[in-house]
């Protein structure tokens, strides 16, 4: 499944930003070269949400079960460009299954393990998978059957972990273990089955938060992906053999383009972690010898602020804190700073926006927590190459046209090898949408020029109605679609609130009918019956007269969130 056109695949090549190499050879380099090294390990509480214990790989381990999984896969019959959707914690079977499908050219579709029947009933429907592949639980939830119930008959479901292959299941592990491998090269297994996969092929369909009420997918290549690595790459200043701890879910474009890319690209250790937990997560970074990590900016701040649980780990090799999702502050890029680590602002997307302020580009705290550098403005001079891959442009929101003096608002528009070609299953009317006529993709996000520096980008909000609540986008617009049916309202919005911990919390507003009266509790109910995940779920409730619009008749979030923060408390 090619998604880019020759003539663009043609016109990258030239330039060096896309090449021939897939996440596959990239691995097997590595695996080749170092066989007996770390490679992987899982979260030290597995045993806690899959009920089996933590795995630790190295590179030759890795390669056998990655080869197993492969060749499993070919015998199911799952060719070139199918789709399979995985939905799975952070675990080292996940990272095989990457692998193996980068080697047939399988498209993998990855969820997070909260989604429930509502999500994967609109995914699997979307894509039409041949295969999906899932954890048998996380915690309290049985992952593998729901999904089995959701596909229905004639998709097989692959299951990991305890009593996989119960109830129709097909035990991923036990047929692996059936699979006769050739010792190759070094000692590194393989291969039982075919490569087929190419670096302008798909390689994954990530989802993201639309803002038409409905997810969005997000089709990538190998070249997609690994045109964008050096976002993370080269400002967080990776080094060979660097020791990673990820704990961002492994369907996303932190985990994937940044912790996934780099470990390939350093050949190092990719240490797991999920779900967030903070004892556990700072008990890894001690016992790992971690030495580069993300981590959201609230739980940065709320570590500072508890100097002696910090001083309980010891932390001496860790040098690299990337953080984004939501705002930094002065107070914790400067306070990370003074222990001897530095804070890297990241601000990315699925589709391909790739922001890095590292202490290259910002050496000044106060600048690094809201700066960007302007990659791709001609008068700039940053050693990140996305500086040569991206262009970068703000457009006003009233008028449409660019943006060029400092100190003025606009939208950021981005191109270049890193940006996806459009959203999955997207007709020509809808990327007219996405895309303006020079192909620039509408991110959404407000930017200004930095009135002391043209170089660099401040960043200042958003047009789009997403809620990122813990680094996790949430549709807002979404939320009110399956609320328009509840009979006791006239009408109710979502919208995000400013949260220290979390950096947004979901709140709903709503218009009662005359005579009813809404509760949360009554709200948070409705929502549950249409079996969504539970993280969209609204904090809070505020009942209005009337939804403030525009002259489109838009609703004006920022409006309601002034009109919450005036409620007396």
């Amino acid at each position: 499944m090619k998604l880019a056109s020759a003539k663009k695949i043609a016109a990258y090549t030239r330039k060096g930003w896309w090449g021939r190499e897939t996440f596959y050879d990239l691995f097997t380099r590595v695996a080749k070269a170092r066989p007996g090294a770390p490679a992987t390990v899982d979260p030290p509480d597995r045993e806690t949400f899959l009920g089996d214990g933590p795995k630790r790989f190295d590179w030759r381990q890795l390669s056998d079960l990655t080869e197993r999984y492969a060749a499993v896969f070919a015998q199911a019959g799952l060719r070139r460009s199918d789709v399979v959707v995985m939905q799975c914690p952070n675990i080292v079977e996940a990272v095989a299954v990457y692998l193996a499908a980068a080697k047939i050219g399988v498209v993998v579709s990855p969820l997070p393990v909260q989604y429930a029947g509502y999500e994967l009933g609109y995914v699997i429907k979307a894509v039409n998978p041949k295969a999906v592949i899932a954890a048998s639980r996380f915690k309290d939830r049985h992952l593998a059957k729901a999904c089995r119930d959701v596909a229905g008959a004639g998709v097989i479901v692959f299951a990991i972990g305890p009593d996989a292959g119960a109830d129709g299941l097909v035990d991923l592990s036990a047929e692996a273990a059936s699979v006769s491998l050739r010792k190759g090269p070094l000692g590194v297994f393989g291969p039982a089955s075919q490569q087929e996969g190419e670096a302008n092929d798909a390689f994954t369909i990530a989802w993201t938060s639309g803002t038409t009420g409905t997810p969005k997918g997000v089709p990538r290549s190998h070249n997609h992906w690994l045109a964008i690595a050096p976002a993370t790459f080269d400002a967080m200043a990776i080094e060979p053999g660097e020791r990673l701890l990820n704990p961002f879910p492994l369907t996303n474009m932190a985990a994937i383009g940044g912790m996934f890319a780099s470990w390939l690209l350093s050949g190092g250790v990719l240490v797991l972690h999920h779900p967030f937990e903070l004892p556990v997560f700072l008990g890894q970074l001690a016992e790992e010898e971690i030495t580069a990590t993300i981590a959201p900016p609230a739980v940065l701040t709320l570590l500072l602020k508890q100097g002696d649980l910090l001083d309980r780990f010891d932390l001496s090799k860790l040098r690299v804190i990337g953080s984004g999702s939501a705002p930094l502050s002065e107070f914790m890029v400067a306070g990370w700073k003074d222990r001897g680590v530095e804070i890297v602002n990241l601000f990315g997307s699925n589709e391909g926006v790739s922001l890095a302020s590292g202490p290259r580009e910002a050496p000044e705290p106060a600048k690094r927590a809201s700066w960007f550098p302007r990659f791709g403005h001609p008068g700039a001079d940053f050693s990140n190459r996305m500086h040569e891959r991206l262009q970068t442009k703000l457009v006003s929101l009233e008028t449409g046209k660019p943006v060029e003096q400092p100190g003025e608002e606009g939208e950021l528009l981005v191109k270049g090898p890193a940006v996806f070609e459009g959203y999955y299953g997207d007709t020509g009317e809808a990327r007219d949408e996405v895309f303006d006529f020079e192909g620039y993709f509408r991110t959404g996000d407000l930017f200004m020029i930095a009135p002391e520096d043209e170089n660099f980008l401040v960043f200042k909000g958003r047009a789009k109605d997403i809620i990122i609540r813990g680094g996790v986008n949430i549709s807002a617009a979404e939320l009110d679609t399956l609320l328009d049916g509840y009979p006791k309202i006239v009408e109710a919005a979502v919208f995000g609130m400013p949260d220290d911990v979390m950096g947004e919390r979901v709140w709903v507003a709503v218009v009662a009918k005359q005579g009813e009266t809404v509760s949360l509790e009554e709200v948070i109910d409705w929502l549950t019956a249409k079996d969504i995940a539970k993280y969209k779920l609204p904090e809070k409730l505020v009942l209005v007269d009337a939804l403030p619009r525009n002259a489109m008749n838009k609703v004006l979030r920022w409006k309601l969130r002034e009109m919450a923060e005036a409620e007396p408390a």
